[in-house]
């Protein structure tokens, strides 16, 4: 093993370390009575949520992706910067395909906003765990052609 793969191991234990560790303040404290949001049809049941058909006499409380949605306040952001031209439609198309799959099954996981910026893309997440899978994808796909560095609050994947 060399160097390179033993400090990006040691990255992605530190990333997990953070996920497990990490408090969100959106989320409510203990568990709700069943609910559902008016925003995007989630139900809330047991103390988790579903995309699951929801009886219509259900109270109506917004849930912890929307709300984030409607605060505008991300969770965790995702750079991509460097020599990304030449694969964006590739890393587009992979960054939705993860969000739809992680979305289907988790309806707190989402990603909130892809923005094209000076120094980058910013892919900004509902969750934590949303933003995990995305470079987790990444970096399957690209190896040892992208450089990580993890964050509290956001990964920077670097094209070289």
């Amino acid at each position: 093993m060399n160097h390179h793969e033993s400090s990006r191991g040691l990255a992605y234990a530190h990333a997990r370390r953070t996920a497990r560790t990490w408090v969100d303040r959106y989320r409510p404290e203990g568990k709700l009575y069943p609910v559902v949001c008016p925003a995007c049809g989630a139900a809330e049941c047991r103390g988790r949520w579903t995309w699951d058909q929801a009886p219509a006499d259900l109270p109506r409380v917004l849930c912890p992706a929307c709300e984030r949605l409607r605060d505008g306040v991300a969770a965790h952001e995702l750079v991509l910067c460097g020599d990304l031209q030449r694969w964006w439609p590739e890393v587009r198309g992979l960054l939705r395909h993860v969000e739809r799959a992680e979305t289907a099954t988790h309806p707190l996981e989402r990603v909130m906003a892809i923005v094209d910026g000076d120094d980058g893309v910013h892919v900004t997440t509902t969750g934590m765990h949303m933003a995990r899978r995305l470079v987790a994808a990444l970096v399957r796909r690209f190896r040892r052609g992208v450089r990580i560095v993890f964050e509290d609050s956001r990964t920077i994947l670097e094209w070289r």
